[in-house]
């Protein structure tokens, strides 16, 4: 279980993530000479095979950077180009966000470093690099498991408040049924796990309105769930509790979004930034029954 005080939480101005057993980490470290830009990668697990990759580019202020032409090499330990990836901004769908995206394919376990470059303000030429690191299984729940059945504290069970299981203001209503519940009712559910109120709005935010966007398309036909890291739900530090269902899902960062199909296995899960039509597309392939819903696992 990780440490109470130091749960790693998201944020697209970190220039390095927190890292942790068997979880991919991402860092900026000093990077060439000709670097200008600190590349700060938005993925904490990283799997062998094809990935759902996402960066953020940040100035000496670390202040976000809007660019354009973001193309992204991968390189492998032995200095060998194993990618060119074509990144895209979801900026437009994420809040305002300029957080960039693609899909990478990494060959086999171990190091990789991230060559950027990119087209800033003016038609500056930007240039940075980030190491991260790939692993064959990680600590957290995968696409095609089934999913745990989890009795989390929910509305209703004795001595539970709203406030206990919901930090966002206002909390939303998505505490009605545990993920126990769900599975013996064989119903499709969206899982949420994140800390609405104590991650920064940029990262977090974003992430639970374009869920609320979501449910109000299709939580007539999908359950949604909302688990914080902590219960009961509080401040991040030495005296806060980790949620058992958080741990139980292998989780070590904030936010992730699980969805689980009617037969309970785990059919699509997106880690940190994200976006409306990436929810719908694996909404309905969850729906339909498709493991990954999505195309990717």
């Amino acid at each position: 279980m990780p440490d109470n005080g130091r749960m790693a939480r998201w944020t697209w101005l970190w220039p390095a993530l927190a890292c942790t057993v068997l979880a991919a980490c991402g860092s900026s470290s000093p990077g060439p000479g000709d670097d200008n830009i600190s590349v700060s990668p938005q993925n904490t697990t990283l799997l062998v095979g094809v990935n759902r990759v996402s960066i953020a580019l940040l100035d000496q202020q670390q202040n976000p950077v809007r660019a354009g032409g973001v193309r992204m090499q991968v390189v492998d330990a032995r200095g060998v180009n194993v990618a060119t990836v074509s990144m895209h901004s979801i900026g437009p769908e994420y809040g305002g966000i300029p957080v960039y995206v693609g899909l990478a394919r990494f060959p086999d376990v171990g190091e990789y470093q991230y060559l950027v470059t990119a087209t800033g303000s003016g038609d500056q030429r930007l240039n940075g690099h980030a190491f991260v690191t790939v692993v064959l299984k990680g600590s957290s729940v995968p696409v095609g498991a089934a999913a745990p059945a989890l009795h989390q504290p929910v509305l209703g069970d004795a001595g539970v408040t709203l406030a206990m299981l919901d930090s966002g203001i206002p909390p939303d209503d998505w505490h009605s049924e545990t993920i126990a519940q769900g599975l013996a009712a064989h119903r499709p559910m969206v899982l949420y796990f994140g800390d609405p109120a104590y991650c920064p709005s940029k990262t977090c935010g974003p992430t639970h309105q374009i869920l609320e966007q979501l449910c109000a398309q299709l939580c007539g036909q999908l359950l949604f769930e909302h688990i914080e890291t902590y219960y009961p739900a509080g401040t991040p530090g030495p005296q806060a509790h980790v949620n058992p269902a958080f741990s139980a899902f292998g989780l070590q960062t904030d936010p992730w979004i699980y969805f689980v199909n009617a037969s309970g296995v785990v059919a699509d899960r997106y880690e940190g930034p994200v976006t409306l039509a990436d929810l719908v597309q694996s909404a309905q392939g969850t729906l339909a029954g498709k493991v990954p819903a999505a195309g990717v696992g």
